[in-house]
C-alpha cells in the first residue's frame, strides 16, 4: 500500500463503508496503517456539523462526516 494514492484510499474507504464498516473500525483497519495518513484524526465543525479530519502526507485531507456517516474528500 506504500504507492497507494489519495483517491484509491477514499475509494477503499467508502467500499468498506457500503460493505456496512463503522468508522472506528474504519480507522483501526484501513485509515490508520496507511502510510498515507499522518497521526489521529482531528474533531472540526464545518458549516455547522461536526467532522473528524484525517491530515495526509500530501497536505491534503480526509474527513468524516458524523452527520451523514460518510468519508469526503475534503
Amino acid at each position: 500500500m506504500l504507492d497507494e494514492t489519495r483517491a484509491e484510499l477514499l475509494a477503499r474507504c467508502r467500499a468498506a463503508q457500503a460493505a456496512g464498516m463503522d468508522f472506528p473500525t474504519l480507522w483501526h483497519e484501513i485509515l490508520r496503517p496507511s502510510p498515507l495518513v499522518i497521526g489521529p484524526p482531528i474533531q472540526t465543525i464545518r458549516d455547522g456539523k461536526l467532522r473528524l479530519e484525517m491530515q495526509l502526507v500530501s497536505g491534503e485531507r480526509i474527513a468524516f462526516d458524523s452527520t451523514s456517516n460518510k468519508i469526503l474528500a475534503d
